[in-house]
């Protein structure tokens, strides 16, 4: 043999030797994985690199085997574990693409003492932060998880409901007293100054449903329910602007509002079927706009579900309307594929609605807010859904489903219901059957819990797995 060919023969073994030593690092670098994932809940991947190891395992002893010559001398041996060393890099990465996005819960807020507090719902701070409110007090929270200041109910009242939405980074908080119902007295509070702006006592409004707020933020305006009347008030001075009086035996329901109207349900239930009516007003002036009759029995459900494009929950059904109150389509609470839920609470994505529902496929279903038809499905897996949120991504739509084994946040298009990518499994994440769900961050999301119990943490940020 001469020498040429002896050299080529020497390179040949010391290649294969290398390449040995990199495929043995990684099967160690997988068995170490395997044998970490058989400790934990989640175990998606682990299909994958069952298959995987055992190949790259028989690689590098071919490898090896054949490059067995080529392993002697120094710089050898430090090239093969300088390229070993980097072999780990891609299959690391390797790795996180065979188990998918997972997110952990990096901070969290305890329970807010004393636990026996009611929760009553959430809001995101105009700035950054949550505002957590309870029957006993209200709590904000800057942007780091810190408490940022509250206040507590008033002495003899606590607090009972939130306006859903706010404006001009004003909430309102209606609060009951005995006697009198949730409504007796309505506050203002400035959710970036950490301040009451102003609060009015007002006489006891007759019981409405426990989903229906006495209270609505519209634009500028505070919309407030008290006995027999409407009241519009200036949101930052509490100054009265209009009074809309309701018919007697009749009670203001579902109340909600968008920029330009406030939206209401006047039902009568002593006068029998059909007396309800949704009726628009200008929030500046309280002019009605117009009137519409609803088809809902005394004891229906009535609750708002969007007041931009119009949807109802009226008995039955889900009626849609235009803006000029005409209804255009409907959508059956009990349907021939499917029954519409009413936990937890419908998002509006654009023109859809989505909300959760039971059928032959469970999921979540999206119909069309000009004519009721349904848009898409997405079974998720056949999961609970425990909670929907609008997306990062503009007009797409998150979900978070619960299983036995575990809970995921899926990330949906809102257009056609496709998950955009694998679903991110929530790993020890504390959660409880309410929720709000608010993206933060540039990758995180935070839950604000609502559970009654008062033994989960108050709020729980999440952040991408990027280790084990």
């Amino acid at each position: 043999m001469d020498d040429h060919t002896s050299r080529g023969a020497l390179w040949t073994a010391r290649a294969l030797f290398v390449s040995g030593t990199a495929a043995a690092a990684v099967t160690v670098l997988y068995l170490l994985l395997l044998g970490w994932m058989a400790t934990v809940e989640w175990t998606r991947g682990r299909d994958l690199l069952l298959l995987l190891t055992p190949a790259l395992g028989v690689l590098a002893y071919v490898l090896l085997a054949r490059g067995r010559g080529g392993s002697r001398g120094a710089p050898v041996r430090w090239l093969a574990v300088a390229v070993a060393l980097a072999a780990l890099w891609p299959a690391w990465q390797g790795y996180q693409w065979m188990r998918g996005p997972q997110a952990y819960a990096w901070t969290w807020s305890q329970a807010e003492k004393p636990e026996s507090a009611r929760p009553i719902g959430a809001w995101q701070r105009p700035s950054q932060g949550l505002v957590r409110v309870r029957t006993d007090a209200l709590f904000l929270y800057n942007g780091e998880g810190r408490r940022a200041g509250g206040r507590a109910a008033p002495p003899g009242t606590a607090f009972c409901a939130l306006s859903r939405t706010i404006a001009h980074d004003v909430g309102l908080v209606a609060a009951e007293r005995a006697p009198g119902g949730c409504g007796t007295r309505v506050s203002a509070v400035d959710l970036k100054q950490d301040k009451e702006l102003w609060a009015r006592d007002l006489p006891a409004a007759p019981p409405a449903d426990g989903d229906t707020p006495p209270v609505a933020v519209v634009d500028a305006t505070a919309v407030v329910v008290a006995d027999g009347t409407l009241l519009g008030l200036d949101l930052r001075s509490g100054e009265e602007r209009w009074r809309m009086p309701v018919p007697a035996g009749c009670r203001a329901r579902a109340l909600d509002g968008a920029a330009d109207r406030v939206l209401y349900v006047e039902d009568c239930p002593g006068a029998g079927t059909g007396t309800a009516r949704l009726t628009s007003l200008d929030p500046r002036t309280g002019t009605p706009a117009w009137q519409t009759p609803l088809r809902a029995g005394p004891s229906a459900e009535l609750r708002m579900l969007s007041a931009r494009p119009i949807a109802l929950r009226a008995g039955d059904a889900v009626r849609l309307f235009d803006d000029a109150g005409r209804e255009r389509g409907s959508v059956p609470v009990a349907g021939p594929k499917e029954d519409l839920l009413a936990e937890p609470g419908p998002l509006v994505s654009g023109d859809l609605l989505v909300l959760p529902v039971r059928g032959k496929v469970p999921g979540v279903s999206a119909y069309s807010l000009r004519d009721g038809r349904r848009a898409w499905h997405a079974g998720l897996d056949g999961a609970t859904v425990l909670g929907l949120a609008p997306g990062r991504a503009p007009g797409g739509v998150d979900v978070v489903t619960s299983t036995a084994a575990r809970t995921h946040l899926w990330h949906l298009d809102g257009t056609t219901g496709r998950p955009g990518a694998e679903p991110t499994i929530l790993r020890d994440v504390p959660l409880g059957r309410r929720f709000e769900i608010y993206p933060t961050g540039v990758e995180g999301y935070t839950f604000v819990n609502l559970d009654p119990s008062g033994e989960l943490p108050s709020y729980v940020a999440l952040k991408r797995v990027r280790d084990w």
